[in-house]
């Protein structure tokens, strides 16, 4: 593994990119179908109870600073049940990865150019995330640091833009169906932009100098993307209700269509393309990265650039295959994809704290 270090404020950026990254236009509806008018009660929730999570992360990688996860994991559980655990992170990422390229895919051809095949899309997205990840973590770490600037930017002046749009009453009731729909909303997106972020265990602390600057600037980096989270969930639900946001694909894309500003400021949706593109883009390079290095170490690799490309290809290719329509995308989330991130997100990292305390314990 290559001993290239990244700084700090680059791993607030990487952090908040990546639990940002899938939520900028699909989140709001997903959780507006759950917890109705109170998914905004669930993504204030949620950091709540992901920060535990991410210092989890954190102590485990403070234990082992020489290590991937991939290593921590075979020390903490030994070669044969550490080297399972391995391949489930390295699924775990291949998964999110092509997940994320469907989701790129749809969306374009959906909304924004639908005369375009949807292969030729996949094709030039996984070309520029094995172009990121042959380019090596730290330029993938600078670049990070540029994006998050103007997306951060660029979101709260769109939402600030649509807000006199918006009908606080749209709200209310607060809690009319009880408390379990906000639980369910909340754990869904703790699935999405929580659990993920176990792929910076390929990247922290091995690739970090400052170990006490690092932890807090994965724990700012997560807090800031759950700011951001909240007003892309929030401001949906003021502006078109909770029912017209459930019912849409892309509420924040048709949100933003709702300013105008006389002539000089309009058409900001494809502005919110732009941003949701490169903010999708940093998280799968995030996880095609954790995918190849993880996949390397495995194999005993002394380069993870040696299978970059293979792993390109497999992935364009399972991309177009892993969800064939929407009503097999809803039942694959629910049934598949949310428990597998809970195991590999949560139940995992948690088993590895126990193991790890009762070996220092005995």
């Amino acid at each position: 593994m290559d001993k290239i270090k990244i700084t700090s404020h680059q791993l607030f950026s990487l952090t908040a990119n990546g639990a940002f990254g899938g939520a900028v236009l699909l989140i709001s509806t997903l959780v507006a179908g759950i917890a109705k008018q109170d998914a905004w009660i669930a993504a204030l929730l949620t950091p709540v109870l992901g920060v535990p999570v991410i210092v989890i992360y954190c102590f485990l990688g403070s234990r082992y600073p020489d290590l991937t996860f991939i290593g921590i994991m075979k020390k903490i559980f030994g070669k044969w049940i550490g080297t399972i655990v391995a391949i489930n992170f390295v699924f775990t990422c291949l998964d999110n990865s092509c997940g994320i390229i469907y989701s790129v895919t749809d969306f374009l051809t959906t909304q924004a150019i639908p005369e375009t095949p949807q292969y030729v899309i996949s094709l030039f997205f996984t070309t520029a995330v094995v172009i990121a990840v042959l380019y090596g973590i730290e330029t993938i770490a600078r670049a990070s640091e540029l994006f998050l600037l103007f997306t951060s930017v660029l979101i709260l002046i769109s939402m600030i833009l649509v807000l006199p749009n918006a009908k606080p009453e749209n709200l209310q009731p607060v809690f009319e169906k009880g408390i379990i729909p906000v639980l369910k909303g909340t754990t869904f997106l703790l699935s999405a932009y929580t659990f993920p972020l176990i792929s910076l265990l390929m990247i922290y602390p091995i690739h970090l100098n400052n170990l006490t600057e690092a932890v807090k600037s994965l724990v700012k980096g997560y807090l800031w993307s759950g700011f951001l989270i909240f007003a892309v969930v929030i401001v949906p639900l003021l502006v078109l209700g909770s029912g017209m946001t459930a019912a849409l694909r892309y509420p924040g894309y048709i949100v933003a269509k709702e300013i105008n500003i006389g002539t000089v400021f309009s058409r900001v949706e494809f502005v919110i393309d732009a941003l949701w593109l490169t903010t999708q883009l940093v998280l799968n390079v995030l996880l095609f990265y954790g995918c190849a290095a993880g996949l390397s170490e495995l194999f005993g690799l002394k380069d993870y650039k040696r299978i970059v490309i293979p792993l390109g290809l497999i992935v364009f290719v399972v991309s177009g295959l892993i969800i064939p329509d929407v009503a097999y995308e809803a039942n694959y989330l629910t049934l598949v994809w949310i428990p597998h991130m809970i195991i590999s997100g949560l139940i995992i990292p948690v088993l590895s704290l126990v193991v790890f305390g009762l070996k220092k314990w005995i």
